[in-house]
C-alpha cells in the first residue's frame, strides 16, 4: 500500500515539475529603462507614434494623460505625437483602418497597452533588437519569435543610427510601453519615498514618546 502511495505521489509531481520548468528560457537583453527619465519617455512616445502606430495602439491611454504625466501641454502632446491631427481627449489608437491588418498580415495586430505587463520590458527591448537578416532569402526574422509576421519597422532607423543611438531609441520605446502598461506607477514612485520618510519620522517620534512615558518608571 505504501509503495502504491509513493508511485501515486510521484505521478502527481512530474506534471508539476514540467509546469515549473516552463520551457526553454529566452535569452533576453536588459532594457535598463527608467520611468524617472522624463526625456526618455517623451522620446519614446514620439518614436512609438512615428514607427509603431501605423499598426499598433495603446488604446487605454489618452493624449491628455500622457501630457499631464510627461510635463507637456495638451497642444504639445498632440503636435508631437499626431502632428495636430487628433484631440487631446482622444485615445491613442492606430492609424490603420479596421480589417487591414488581417487582410495584409493574415492576423489581428495586438494592442500594446499591457504588453510590458504581460511580457516584461526586457522582452520588448530584446524583440525590437532581435531582428536578423537571412542572407539566403533576404528576409528579416526575429530570434525571439521565429516566423513572426511583424516586419522590421525599425530597419530604416537602425541603418541610419550608430549602434549606441539605436540601443537608446529602442530603450526609449520600451520605456514608453512600460509607462503605458501602468501610468499610475509614476505617481507611486514619486509618492513612495515620501511615505517611507513619513514612516521613519513617525518611528522616531514614537520612540521618543515611549522614552518620555517610561522615563520615571523603575523596572
Amino acid at each position: 500500500m505504501r509503495k502504491i502511495s509513493s508511485i501515486f505521489i510521484l505521478c502527481m509531481l512530474f506534471p508539476l515539475a514540467g509546469l515549473a520548468a516552463g520551457g526553454p528560457a529566452l535569452d533576453l537583453e536588459k532594457a535598463d529603462n527608467s520611468l524617472e527619465d522624463k526625456d526618455s519617455l517623451k522620446r519614446g512616445a514620439v518614436l512609438f507614434s512615428n514607427y509603431c502606430m501605423a499598426c499598433h495602439s495603446v488604446k487605454y491611454l489618452r493624449y491628455n494623460r500622457i501630457a499631464r504625466d510627461f510635463g507637456w501641454t495638451d497642444e504639445e502632446v498632440v503636435e508631437a505625437m499626431t502632428y495636430g491631427q487628433n484631440r487631446a481627449v482622444d485615445n491613442v489608437t492606430t492609424r490603420m483602418l479596421p480589417g487591414v491588418d488581417e487582410e495584409v498580415l493574415g492576423t489581428k495586430v495586438p494592442d500594446l497597452s499591457l504588453m510590458a505587463r504581460l511580457k516584461g520590458s526586457d522582452y520588448i527591448y530584446s524583440f525590437m533588437r532581435g531582428y536578423e537578416l537571412d542572407e539566403k532569402t533576404g528576409e528579416w526574422d526575429n530570434r525571439l519569435l521565429h516566423g513572426t509576421v511583424m516586419p522590421h519597422v525599425l530597419e530604416g532607423m537602425q541603418r541610419h543610427m550608430s549602434a549606441e543611438e539605436f540601443k537608446q531609441a529602442t530603450r526609449d520605446i520600451t520605456n514608453f510601453l512600460e509607462y503605458a502598461g501602468e501610468p499610475a506607477k509614476l505617481q507611486r514612485h514619486d509618492l513612495g519615498w515620501k511615505v517611507i520618510l513619513f514612516l521613519l519620522v513617525l518611528i522616531l517620534l514614537t520612540y521618543l514618546l515611549k522614552k518620555e512615558y517610561w522615563r520615571d518608571i523603575k523596572h
